[in-house]
């Protein structure tokens, strides 16, 4: 009786952690290229993918990903294990917490991005995307383009949780026609 409480007590907590489905995670990683190649073109051989994954607050079960491209040049002490492809761009997972969502992605030869030339302060752009364990999104920043991540991510058929808010601003984000 005891072994069966606590297979099932190791279930619960194991299973009740939340954790990313593999779909929605391509997903919000392709919305977030798709938003990036409209505004610029991508140099797959010269633009590193970063994506992180966070437990963001353990009480509501929620859970943050964030993503961005680097140029290598501009890469310092950033800490990751491996390196991965995902539809031609080079991938790593900086400081990941979720071990599971690394065999989400095909493993390739490491290669060390952390190759810093310049103490230019290089202007990145982001996402940054939480989610609650229905897999639903609550919040999506940098705010002032959060209209325009959430008609791409609604087009990749991401659910948005009833306690999302639309935040307007005078200043309307860049059409994501």
């Amino acid at each position: 009786m005891k072994k069966i409480f606590l297979i099932t007590l190791i279930l619960f907590f194991t299973c009740g952690k939340s954790a990313v489905k593999k779909q929605d995670l391509h997903n919000i990683i392709k919305g977030y290229i798709e938003y990036i190649s409209k505004k610029r073109k991508i140099d797959n051989k010269k633009e590193i993918l970063a994506v992180t994954f966070h437990d963001q607050t353990k009480e509501k079960s929620e859970y943050s990903i964030d993503i961005a491209f680097f140029k290598p040049e501009y890469m310092e002490d950033i800490q990751y294990k491996n390196v991965y492809i995902f539809e031609g761009y080079k991938l790593i997972l900086p400081d990941n917490e979720c071990k599971s969502i690394e065999k989400m992605f095909k493993k390739v030869a490491y290669e060390n991005f952390n190759q810093k030339k310049t103490i230019v302060n290089y202007d990145f752009e982001n996402w940054h995307v939480v989610l609650n364990k229905k897999d639903e999104i609550t919040f999506l920043s940098p705010i002032p383009i959060s209209g325009c991540m959430k008609s791409i991510l609604m087009s990749k058929k991401l659910k948005f949780s009833d306690s999302y808010e639309d935040i307007t601003f005078s200043n309307p984000s860049p059409d994501c026609s």
